[in-house]
């Protein structure tokens, strides 16, 4: 199994460079990259929903609530169709989510880092951090551009880091190909 997986070390390098590509090209054309994660969100919520009404229509006959599965196929097709035709839409929700995510996070940690200050020491980091979601919360509603920025870095900082895990791994691995083998199978 050891060679097997050494000999193809080159495909965790191609996979390290396609991910430091994306890394290094979200940022630069932030736009682009807005485009292509609502498109990508369309994609999946299409796909979601006409894979739950064929799971609804082949559960039809157990004894379920398999309507609910109905409604939802429906809806997920319908947000996959306006993220399509609507793209812009997409994106403008998808910062608001972003935005109600953080408002409601931040003040569900200001909640509980308040009621569990006699338990917690330094709590205060727990308030800070809920703080600074709840600023950033009201930020992404008074400027929904800079939420989507943010989702833009944070995917580029993953697809950076990957980047260089992979090309690591694939040198790792590239290192052991020459070696001894499979040593799982000498024992």
């Amino acid at each position: 199994m050891t060679a097997r997986i050494t000999s193809h070390w080159w495909l965790f390098l191609i996979r390290g460079i396609l991910a430091l590509a994306l890394g290094l090209a979200f940022p630069w054309f932030p736009g682009a990259a807005i485009f292509t994660l609502a498109i990508l969100f369309g994609a999946y919520c299409f796909a979601d929903g006409v894979v739950a009404i064929v799971v609804a229509v082949r559960m039809q006959h157990a004894d379920s609530a398999w309507g609910w599965l109905i409604v939802e196929g429906i809806l997920g097709i319908v947000v996959g169709l306006i993220t399509f035709f609507y793209p812009a839409v997409t994106i403008l929700w998808l910062a608001y989510l972003l935005g109600a995510w953080a408002l409601i996070t931040g003040l569900l940690s200001i909640g509980s880092a308040i009621r569990l200050r006699r338990v917690v020491q330094h709590e205060w980091w727990w308030l800070l951090g809920g703080a600074l979601s709840v600023v950033f919360g009201l930020v992404v509603f008074a400027a929904p551009i800079y939420g989507l920025l943010v989702i833009v870095w944070m995917v580029s900082i993953y697809a950076l880091l990957a980047g260089i895990f992979f090309i690591g791994l694939a040198f790792r691995l590239r290192g052991h190909a020459g070696g001894a083998g499979d040593t799982a199978s000498s024992t």
